[in-house]
C-alpha cells in the first residue's frame, strides 16, 4: 500500500488534487483529518477555547440525567 500525504487549506467542497492523478482508476481511501487549531485559532475574538478543544468528540453524556431532564420536561 501506497501513501501520500497532501497539506491544503480548505476553501471549497471542490479539491484539485493533482498529486492523485497516478491513483485515477484504482480503488483507494481517502481521509481528511483536521490540523491542531494553532493559539491563534484557539483565542479566536479574544475567547480562549482550549478547554473546548481539549473535549471535542468525548462523550460526556449521562444517560440518566438525560432521563430525568427528558420526564421533566414532559410535566
Amino acid at each position: 500500500m501506497r501513501v501520500i500525504r497532501v497539506h491544503r487549506w480548505v476553501e471549497s467542497d471542490t479539491l484539485q488534487l493533482p498529486e492523485l492523478k497516478e491513483f485515477i482508476g484504482k480503488e483507494v481511501e481517502i481521509l481528511v483529518l483536521e490540523q491542531s487549531p494553532s493559539p491563534a485559532q484557539q483565542t479566536a475574538g479574544g475567547r480562549d477555547y482550549s478547554a473546548l478543544a481539549r473535549i471535542a468528540g468525548q462523550d460526556m453524556i449521562d444517560p440518566e440525567a438525560y432521563k430525568e431532564l427528558r420526564a421533566a420536561s414532559m410535566i
